[in-house]
C-alpha cells in the first residue's frame, strides 16, 4: 500500500478523532478515545514505514548487483 492510499484510508478516523478532541470537554470519554485512536494511527505509520524502510533497502540492493 501506498503512503499516499494509506493517508486516505485513515483520513476519516483523523477527522473523528480531530473533531472529538478538539469539540469535547477536557478529559471526557470522547478525548481520551482519540487520544488512544491517536496512539494506535502513530504506531501504525511507525510499522509501516519501518517495513517502506526495509522494503526499499531491499530494493537498492538489487540494483547495487
Amino acid at each position: 500500500m501506498s503512503i499516499d492510499a494509506r493517508c486516505k484510508e485513515q483520513q476519516s478516523a483523523a477527522d473523528r478523532l480531530f473533531m472529538d478532541f478538539k469539540y469535547t470537554r477536557p478529559g471526557s470519554k470522547e478525548q481520551l478515545q482519540a487520544l488512544a485512536t491517536l496512539s494506535f494511527l502513530i504506531g501504525m505509520w511507525a510499522d509501516f514505514l519501518t517495513a517502506e524502510e526495509k522494503r526499499m533497502d531491499q530494493a537498492i540492493a538489487l540494483e547495487g548487483r
